[in-house]
């Protein structure tokens, strides 16, 4: 099956994402995803799905997984900015998935900067793996697990499998972290798409370091920056205060391509799986609904005069 949409690049520190600006069922995302990686451009870590406006600025990004990632949303929040007749630094508010309500993202256009507002850490919690404790720095739409220690694809494995057992998120992030040279190596997987990516940056995994080294970000004041560096180039970090308190922003440069034209094939085979997962959630849903209705108490202003009749008679109503 051949689908047409518009499409562009970005580069937020190269946590390299691809974006499509087009309404996609979200059983096709996954599709999506791995036939734009094999077909329109192999460097792409990961996909967000843009979707457009009849005019003006697009309506929400989201992720293939539906997790929530602080790079793609840096990303898209500047492309949006884009829409916008404005100089310098814009503070606008975005939909994006893995958080409820809306996200800040300050934009500058003219210098292709971008910082994402995140919230305090929902919780920071003390996980035991292979027998050590790490900590786990709990946001919205991810949690990551800081590890001081040399980076280790079997500690990943071991980690995530402790992590999807008994700490439920919609992604996992797994950080080898050198707090000497400021230094982090990202892991993130992703439950919805079932993805392990050692990315070249990852935004919510440096919030999170920062989360890591401080106790609380309300005891910091206006002046604090701190750069973390990834894989692929340094992150900024600093303390904006917004109308609902202190917030730790991320980000720094972020380069967007154009948007161009772009088509992909999609399997037969694949499109008949999303098909058919479809049907069983249609099915699903109605079996649910059918059973809400069995439940709910009869209402004498819901029955029809025969069936009032019938009912008067077996329980001698008047």
């Amino acid at each position: 099956m051949k689908k047409n949409f518009k499409y562009f690049r970005a580069n937020p520190c190269g946590n390299i994402t691809g974006f499509v600006i087009a309404p996609v069922y979200p059983g096709y995302r996954k599709a999506y995803t791995k036939c734009i990686i094999e077909q329109i451009d192999k460097d792409v870590e990961q996909v967000g799905f843009i979707s457009p406006a009849y005019e003006g600025a697009p309506l929400r990004m989201d992720m293939m997984g539906g997790e929530f990632c602080a790079n793609a949303t840096r990303a898209y929040g500047l492309y949006s900015a884009g829409f916008y007749d404005v100089d310098g630094l814009v503070d606008i508010e975005v939909y994006v998935s893995g958080h409820e309500g809306t996200t800040d993202v300050i934009a500058d256009v003219k210098n292709q900067r971008a910082y994402v507002a995140m919230e305090a850490p929902l919780d920071k919690k003390n996980v035991e793996i292979n027998g050590k404790e790490y900590k786990l720095i709990e946001l919205n739409g991810i949690s990551h697990l800081i590890v001081e220690e040399k980076e280790d694809k079997k500690f990943v494995d071991e980690a995530l499998k402790v992590l999807k057992e008994k700490y439920k998120a919609e992604a996992y992030g797994i950080v080898f972290f050198d707090k000497e040279k400021l230094q982090a190596i990202p892991y993130v997987f992703v439950e919805g798409s079932e993805t392990l990516v050692r990315e070249g940056s990852c935004g919510s995994g440096t919030i999170a370091v920062v989360n890591y080294l401080v106790e609380d970000i309300n005891s910091l004041d206006e002046d604090y920056k701190i750069s973390i560096k990834n894989p692929a180039g340094e992150l900024e970090v600093f303390v904006y205060e917004f109308e609902d308190g202190k917030k730790l922003c991320v980000g720094g440069e972020v380069e967007l391509s154009e948007v161009e034209n772009k088509s992909i094939d999609i399997p037969q085979e694949v499109v008949a799986q999303v098909i058919a997962e479809h049907d069983k959630i249609v099915e699903e849903r109605k079996k649910q609904r059918a059973e809400e209705e069995r439940e709910k108490p009869v209402d004498e202003n819901d029955l029809t005069d025969e069936e009032l009749e019938i009912m008067r008679k077996k329980f001698g109503f008047d």
